[in-house]
């Protein structure tokens, strides 16, 4: 099941024909400069600076000093979370993708990206029901990530392109992972729960730790989980309490081998056995220890627990081998050739990459991705417009 609604942003051409003149012909205008209306305070932000982070999923020895500054200085300058949730992004966005002359559809699998007689991206195959649906277009843009896009969506003639292949043996699939969602009786107050994210270490030698982890048998793994990542969303969020009253959620990421659940990649989601529902429970069962070691006052208030195993990840956000970060952030992806050659343009013309695959992991990874692909499509620096659109929010501010 790839990513439909996110490659269908073909769709949105509608929205970039408005803020530009000809899609090949000189620079645009500024699609900023126009007044935009803002939801009131629609960010919530958490000023608590953490000094040891391993968001980006990778042990100290394989990723880079600028890589670990440019996370630990993100989180200094404070993070930031939607208030309603991650959902209110998707709610807020496609009322002005709609007004703008676009669609955003859902349910409506792309098969495949379509090319013309000269190899040029010219549109998608949609899946509607039983049948294929051609959607013709000028530009492709996809967000499926490199590994879908180069190696599932566009035609067998083009993935052997000597440049294709290029791109593909610079990076591989990050480190999947297990989620586990956890809904609590009770309030923030009455659990004493904290708005801000922990990363809970059980060795000081990270890459040994993980290194002897991911090489253990599939059994033996629960019991030797070297890190997790716990963080409770309700907190972050000022409109919780009036939407789910006396209830609270946890969250927590633990990193996983692909390999121990790949026997069961081809079952059908629902029929992969008893096998399969054993371990993933195994590594159920050892996170809430840890959370409950952590959180004593927890105890007694769970309401519900469910996992996603990386084959979730692969099923619901076709992540291949359930890296929902996307490209692996080691050192080869972090080189400057690396950096230099994954851009929005590919070797396909008229097909380009959005999303963290062309920049970093993560939501503002993924935000500046689009920015670049943007600025690509639209040949325009839209960084300099952005520059001058805070400029401008900044002097209005000083006027009030």
């Amino acid at each position: 099941m790839w990513v439909s609604v996110l490659l269908l942003a073909v769709l949105l051409l509608a929205v970039l024909r408005r803020v530009y003149v000809g899609l090949f012909g000189g620079s645009s205008p500024n699609p900023f400069a126009e007044d935009v209306k803002r939801p009131p305070e629609p960010l919530v932000t958490d000023k608590e600076a953490r000094r040891k982070v391993l968001k980006q999923g990778v042990t100290p020895s394989y990723t880079t000093f600028s890589m670990h500054a440019l996370l630990v200085d993100h989180y200094i300058q404070g993070a930031y979370y939607p208030r309603g949730g991650s959902s209110e992004i998707a709610f807020h966005i496609i009322p002005l993708i709609q007004r703008a002359g676009g669609a955003v559809l859902t349910r409506a699998t792309v098969e495949s990206v379509l090319l013309d007689s000269a190899g040029r991206a010219c549109g998608v195959s949609v899946k509607k029901g039983q049948e294929l649906v051609n959607i013709y277009c000028p530009v492709v843009i996809s967000n499926a990530g490199m590994f879908n896009t180069y190696q599932h969506l566009v035609p067998a003639s083009v993935r052997c392109l000597p440049d294709v292949k290029q791109q593909l043996a610079m990076v591989r699939p990050g480190m999947s992972m297990l989620s586990v969602f956890v809904c609590l009786r009770g309030t923030k107050e009455d659990l004493k729960l904290q708005s801000t994210n922990y990363y809970v270490y059980f060795d000081t030698d990270m890459d040994k730790a993980m290194q002897r982890y991911v090489s253990m048998p599939k059994e033996k793994a629960p019991g030797h989980i070297p890190l997790l990542f716990i963080a409770f969303p309700s907190t972050k969020d000022p409109t919780w309490e009036d939407r789910f009253p006396e209830r609270s959620t946890v969250t927590v990421l633990v990193p996983m081998a692909f390999e121990w659940f790949e026997e069961w990649q081809e079952e059908p989601k629902g029929e992969r056995g008893a096998d399969y529902e054993t371990l993933k429970h195994a590594f159920l069962e050892a996170s809430m220890s840890v959370v409950m070691t952590l959180f004593p006052q927890l105890e007694g208030k769970v309401e519900s627990v469910t996992a996603g195993s990386p084959l979730t990840n692969q099923y619901y956000l076709a992540a291949p081998r359930g890296a929902a970060y996307g490209a692996d952030h080691d050192l080869a992806r972090l080189h400057p050739h690396t950096m230099a050659s994954l851009r929005a343009q590919t070797p396909i013309p008229n097909l380009y990459l959005t999303g963290q695959d062309i920049f970093t992991c993560g939501l503002m990874g993924a935000l500046q991705g689009a920015l670049l692909c943007s600025s690509a499509i639209l040949k325009r620096n839209l960084y300099s417009d952005l520059q001058a659109l805070g400029s401008k929010v900044q002097a209005q501010k000083k006027k009030k």
